[in-house]
């Protein structure tokens, strides 16, 4: 069985959660004996980083990362050859435009090709807002030629949303999983973590109006770290934060870090006292099991798939209103240790069981063999 998978950015690519999830995915399925074939952009990548226009081949696949951060002729030649050779092709962004070019020539050429498609949160009332213009008539064209596709869900909310915009098609709920980093033992600081990309889907401003109204935030030292880094497109809102985080008074009580990846990515979730994840919407938020691995609690707004927090007792799913946030802030400083210190080791178990991928890619192999969907 040969996988073939085209996707517009990728590890070592930290532009969104997909770059690692889709790594540690295709690095389990080749230990399982499974041919993975990716092609991809130089999105996110610094030069030299990776060799371009040239497939890094091993013994059960290929990656190919194209020199340009969109799409080229090679890169379209790749598709095209990935397609013919390939069993089963793996989507994983309804707007990209590797994928969107991969739809169409498998449609027009290869009907009968198997096409499994990971929409990542795409369909979402709020994500669908914006670029409207672009992604109306692409989606008419989908609903039109969608019948042999399996779309990958990764919560109930996302298939719901699948099934809303494409009606009664087959649908797979699976989560995101990690192959888990080295557990680090850094001193806890009395830092709140927000991490993620800087747009207003992710709602910091809640966050922030949240903090400004916690008293107990406000008479502490704690503080709230916010790594991530904004797009040009998306440089209003950042600027905006900025505006409300002088207008609140909280300059002293928020520091910025920009974008981290490896090991210092781990230090700050495992120095920090808890995320929070304050999103309108994400279907699944890969922040959080991050965090997790290295036992840091999380608080996760409703809008996120994750009331298993709750079941686990290793932190707190809900509303995104500043009152909310506010209280739930208030209610981690005021933790007793010994309380908080099982709410780490609750983090640790509860994503040993459910999201290692090194015992959870099974379930992946299945769906390529055609079972377990509905």
């Amino acid at each position: 069985m040969k996988i073939f998978l085209p996707i517009g950015a990728y590890y070592p690519s930290q532009i969104g959660g997909p770059c690692n999830t889709l790594y540690w995915h295709s690095n389990a399925l080749k230990n399982k004996g499974v041919k993975v074939e990716i092609v991809t952009t130089s999105l996110g990548i610094q030069k030299g980083a990776v060799a371009v226009d040239k497939a890094i081949v091993d013994e059960l696949g290929s990656v190919y990362y194209g020199s340009t951060v969109s799409i080229s002729f090679t890169l379209i030649t790749q598709i095209i050859r990935g397609i013919k050779s390939a069993d089963i092709i793996h989507l994983n962004s309804l707007f990209n435009i590797l994928s969107i070019i991969s739809f169409f020539y498998i449609k027009f050429f290869f009907p009968k090709k198997k096409i499994i498609w990971s929409v990542r949160g795409e369909l979402s009332p709020n994500a669908l807002k914006f670029s409207r213009l672009k992604k109306k008539p692409l989606l008419f064209l989908y609903k039109k030629w969608c019948k042999n596709i399996l779309f990958h869900s990764t919560s109930e909310k996302e298939t719901a949303e699948i099934k809303s915009v494409f009606g009664n098609v087959k649908t797979v709920e699976i989560p995101n999983f990690i192959e888990p980093s080295k557990r680090r033992e850094d001193i806890i600081k009395k830092q709140f973590l927000y991490l993620g990309r800087i747009h207003r889907i992710k709602a910091i401003h809640k966050l922030i109006e949240g903090l400004s109204i916690s008293d107990k935030f406000r008479d502490s030292d704690y503080k709230l770290i916010i790594v991530g880094k904004h797009e040009e497109r998306h440089l209003d809102y950042y600027q905006e934060l900025l505006e409300l985080i002088k207008s609140k008074n909280l300059y002293d009580k928020v520091e910025w870090q920009g974008h981290l990846i490896g090991e210092e990515k781990e230090k700050i979730y495992a120095e920090s006292y808890a995320l929070v994840l304050p999103s309108e919407t994400e279907n699944f938020g890969n922040v959080v099991i991050e965090s997790l691995n290295q036992g840091t609690p999380v608080i996760a707004s409703e809008g996120t798939p994750w009331s298993m927090l709750k079941k686990y007792e290793c932190g707190f799913h809900i509303s995104n209103s500043p009152q909310i946030i506010a209280e739930n802030i208030d209610k981690m400083i005021d933790m007793p240790e010994v309380k908080y210190r099982e709410m780490r080791k609750n983090a640790t178990l509860l994503l040993d069981q459910e999201f290692n991928i090194k015992t959870q890619i099974n379930k992946w192999i299945k769906i390529y063999n055609n079972e377990n969907s509905k």
